[in-house]
């Protein structure tokens, strides 16, 4: 890559990633949704799910547009008929809903996904630029929002011409502690200032190794940090030779005694998990797209947060919708005690912290999965992590811009933009499929809950999705990579550019490319508007309406199958720690 010898790279033999014919994203998506999912052996889909795969369409049909090489329109449109299929099959099973006769997924609306959350405005600015973000400060405890601790989370090259993804975390200080740099520079604030931030990181960078800088984020630190790894290289290592073998997601049975459970009884028939019960203990996109996805069928979200910790400020308005929020702090017996309580009553728990984090809290899965069994109803557990369940880096902390460095990912991309350097891929992709892997394999095993009883795991991971996506579905052929540099002649990001710096240059290219006219990408009939409850009574919001991503063409008597969510997007803390 750099022309150097690098021992870690010896005798590692070139991965050559599958490449598919040119073809629209519609015939994509439908082969990625048979080949990889329904036929995937790994998932064991159900055959109430699987057999009315035919009754799937993918529209408009359109060549793909993004400039990437990853099939990332097809593979979300693939999911989200995934999606589709699970909803009319538990239609079916608990209201005895008609068979499906056409499950409809707007390619457009399933890529935009992938952007959601920076697509959230009040008053046609972005959340952390709006009369909202004063009231939201406090959320940012790590001081994200200052240019000189956000910037330390980017690529910068090693003194072994290496390439290093620094992370801070929501919280920079330990990161800045370990490369001996202040906590804050307040004179660099602002957008004007990124460059001469950035010749402070790549200074101080490039005088360590990667390895040592590995070692030391994730050890000493605990810390993410990665070295920006090919496909092969990542093969290659210890933890890599083990989670590439892992599937999509994983679904194991724990508590088989336990009786099947029933679907519980909801006056709001056409909503598939109507009255399913949901904890969320989620943060960053990932984690928050799983339930999310789980409101829009239907289930009650309850969010739990604190105010002792930070959180995502620029990602979380988006990641709230339909979902209510309450705030406990978990190191009180008091909010132990809270949160007993609503293990007791829930169907779902989803947890995105590292790993380890509940378990030392003595509010772990084991722990749930015990409350369960004394109550005779199964729960279902969904962790989700970044860099998988087996292997040796399992309990690192990580974000998506790790894992696409240690997966390959990002030297993907940047090959594709004619480079020899990795660079950061799309959108949060990763992260908002991983998202859309959950909520597929909780509906599934929530099928499994009431059919077979017990209680059900479900491992995800960003890793995994990666891996899946590189490995399995494959790249575009290199006709279509030319044509898809081509059509965004000016999407010229760097190793350095930073995850905020690309996202707008992503979509004034692609709105450059697509336009906002009647049935294009940016069609304003995609978005919607609703009530937020962010510390003002009926203050409105837009956003991707996420409901027409995906409908189901099915009827429970005269009741259409209905996909919404019940609520705006809501501050944390604004509800009391109970179900409705």
């Amino acid at each position: 890559m750099d022309g150097k010898s690098h021992p870690e790279r010896d005798g590692i033999r070139k991965t050559t990633l599958p490449e598919r014919s040119r073809s629209s994203i519609p015939s994509d998506a439908k082969r990625i949704l048979t080949t990889f999912l329904i036929e995937n052996a790994d998932l064991k889909m159900p055959a109430s799910v699987t057999e009315h795969a035919s009754s799937v369409a993918f529209t408009p049909d359109v060549d793909s547009f993004l400039p990437t090489p990853m099939k990332m329109s097809e593979s979300a449109s693939a999911m989200w008929a995934c999606i589709g299929l699970f909803a009319s099959a538990i239609c079916r099973e608990r209201y005895n809903a008609a068979d499906p006769k056409k499950i409809v997924v707007d390619v457009y609306s399933a890529t935009l996904m992938l952007c959601s959350v920076f697509l959230f405005q009040v008053n046609g600015k972005k959340f952390v630029e709006s009369q909202v973000a004063p009231r939201a400060l406090h959320l940012d405890k790590g001081c994200n929002r200052e240019t000189y601790r956000n910037v330390v989370s980017n690529m910068y090259k090693t003194s072994d011409n290496r390439y290093f993804h620094l992370h801070g975390s929501l919280n920079a200080t330990p990161t800045l502690h370990m490369l001996d740099l202040p906590e804050h520079r307040l004179e660099l604030q602002g957008i004007e200032h990124i460059g001469a931030i950035k010749d402070i990181y790549r200074a101080i960078v490039a005088k360590r190794d990667s390895r040592s800088l590995e070692v030391e984020a994730n050890e000493r630190w605990l810390q993410p940090g990665a070295t920006c790894r090919t496909v092969e290289e990542y093969a290659a290592t210890p933890h890599g030779e083990l989670n590439i073998e892992e599937p999509l997601y994983k679904i194991y049975k724990s508590q088989e005694q336990i009786p099947p459970t029933p679907w519980p009884h909801s006056q709001k028939k056409g909503r598939p998990l109507a009255g399913i019960k949901v904890l969320d203990l989620t943060k960053v996109i990932a984690g928050p797209t799983v339930t999310r996805v789980l409101a829009l069928m239907g289930a009650e979200v309850l969010r739990i947060s604190t105010d002792t910790q930070p959180d995502a400020l620029p990602f979380i308005a988006d990641g709230q919708l339909g979902k209510r929020d309450a705030d406990i702090n978990l190191k009180t017996p008091e909010g132990k005690r809270q949160l007993d309580d609503l293990l007791k009553e829930a169907d779902v728990v989803v947890n995105s912290y590292r790993p380890g984090v509940f378990d030392k809290l003595g509010l772990g899965r084991s722990w749930a999965h015990e409350l369960a069994r004394r109550r005779g109803k199964g729960i279902v557990y969904c962790r989700e992590n970044c860099y998988g369940w087996s292997g040796e880096w399992s309990g690192r902390a990580g974000y998506q811009p790790i894992s696409d460095c240690v997966t390959g990912a990002s030297w993907e991309q940047g090959q594709f933009l004619g480079l020899d350097e990795p660079v950061m891929p799309l959108f949060p992709n990763s992260d908002s499929q991983t998202g859309l892997t959950g909520g597929i394999a909780i509906m599934q095993a929530l099928l499994r809950r009431a059919s077979e009883g017990g209680s059900y795991n479900v491992d995800i991971a960003l890793n995994t999705f990666n891996n899946w996506l590189l490995r399995d579905v494959g790249l575009h052929d290199k006709e279509t990579q030319a044509s898809l540099r081509a059509l965004h002649p000016d999407f010229l990001p760097r190793h350095d550019t930073g995850f905020f710096e690309m996202v707008p240059m992503l979509l004034k290219s692609t709105k450059k490319s697509n336009g906002a006219g009647s049935g294009q990408l940016w069609d304003r009939a995609r978005f919607t508007k609703g009530i937020i409850r962010w510390g003002q009574e009926n203050e409105e919001a837009e956003y991707l309406d996420w409901r027409r991503i995906v409908s189901v063409e099915s009827k429970i008597g005269e009741q259409e199958v209905v996909f919404d969510f019940e609520g705006g997007s809501c501050m944390p803390g604004s509800d009391e720690a109970k179900w409705p």
